[in-house]
């Protein structure tokens, strides 16, 4: 009689996956922590490209902050979504987040060899300054790769301890949208001047 009540009150108590169940969607709150990481990553490392393009690190750092935040928000769910894919036949729990790691280090590589040095050459090329160097891309290529690993690796770990989080999911996420326009005003003036 003590075991069946015991268990019945076992039985109702909620699990982890009852909790994220009925919890924020996955690719939601993963998205959301993603973001903010590479943006943060991004305003990091924001001196290296600053110094290359002649820039102020402050503007740069908030565009760099708004490639981040709207490359995560638009090529990032689907990253997100096959790092899901992959992981269902993964046998270890504790190996799930480096499989989401290696779609994002993927990812954000691919990323910071075709698009993070397109956005510095665009501001290097209107003060007759070089485009970037193959090897300032290949280092590009490795700073973003890093930033993408580190960036799905903390969404994936972070997600069951934010999915029932419902503010701190919007608040993160209003902060990389205020960020992302932040550094949509500051492109657009820093454009306004070099052309």
């Amino acid at each position: 009689m003590a075991a069946q009540g015991s268990s019945a009150q076992g039985s109702s108590q909620p699990t982890e996956s009852n909790a994220i169940e009925s919890g924020l969607p996955s690719l939601l709150v993963q998205g959301v922590v993603a973001a903010l990481v590479a943006c943060v990553g991004e305003i990091i490392i924001a001196p290296i490209y600053a110094a290359i393009a002649h820039l102020a690190v402050v503007p740069w750092a908030m565009v760099a902050c708004l490639l981040a935040v709207a490359y995560t928000y638009i090529v990032g769910f689907a990253l997100l979504w096959a790092a899901e894919s992959l992981s269902h036949g993964v046998k270890n729990p504790k190996a799930v987040p480096f499989v989401y790691g290696g779609v994002g280090l993927f990812g954000f590589g691919a990323w910071g060899v075709f698009v993070l040095p397109a956005m510095v050459n665009s501001f290097s090329g209107p003060q007759g300054l070089a485009a970037m160097s193959t090897g300032q891309i290949v280092a590009t290529a490795f700073n973003c790769a890093v930033i993408g690993f580190a960036a799905f690796v903390i969404a994936r770990i972070a997600y069951p301890k934010l999915a029932m989080r419902r503010g701190a999911v919007y608040g993160i996420g209003a902060v990389t949208v205020a960020l992302a326009l932040l550094g949509l005003f500051f492109a657009t003036r820093m454009y306004g001047v070099l052309y």
